[in-house]
């Protein structure tokens, strides 16, 4: 599994879906919510007794929620569902799954972890720029921690 993630130039973030057999899903992500806070920070999370976590992404119209559910310390299940309204109160279940693949959980951290870091690169005011929130730098530095990459971020929000 495979995720790419591009900011355009105002307020859209153009997530790409690849699984294993070569699937693709594309989500074309509105900045209506800090989506690239939510990645971040539920990422960061993967860790000790949580079981779970849920990233929103609004689309204008629906919502796309990325489900991972812990397998084991080592592997996760990855889900895709799609939701017909913006801000769904529609529990996930009701939602329809368009992506579903089991992954390493650390695979999927540096895979998170690069795309963010590819946001990052950006300079801080280019980001703000296209997304008009601030770079996640402390959930960025959660994973980055994680992944024992201590030390990497340094400097660059300063």
């Amino acid at each position: 599994m495979d995720i790419s993630m591009n900011l355009e130039p105002h307020g859209w973030l153009d997530v790409l879906l690849i699984s294993d057999a070569g699937e693709r899903i594309e989500i074309p992500v509105s900045f209506l919510t800090d989506a690239i806070h939510d990645w971040a920070e539920q990422i960061s999370r993967l860790k000790g007794d949580v079981r779970q976590v849920t990233i929103v992404m609004q689309t204008e119209p629906g919502e796309y929620r990325a489900r991972i559910s812990k397998i084991s310390d080592q592997e996760v299940r990855f889900e895709l569902l799609c939701m017909n309204d913006n801000f769904s109160s529609q529990p996930n279940e009701a939602g329809k799954k368009v992506f579903d693949q089991n992954t390493r959980t650390i695979k999927l951290k540096k895979t998170v972890y690069r795309e963010l870091t590819k946001l990052k690169n950006l300079g801080a005011d280019e980001y703000k720029k296209r997304w008009a929130e601030p770079f996640p730098s402390e959930a960025y530095e959660k994973i980055d921690r994680s992944l024992g990459y201590a030390n990497s971020t340094k400097g660059w929000m300063t």
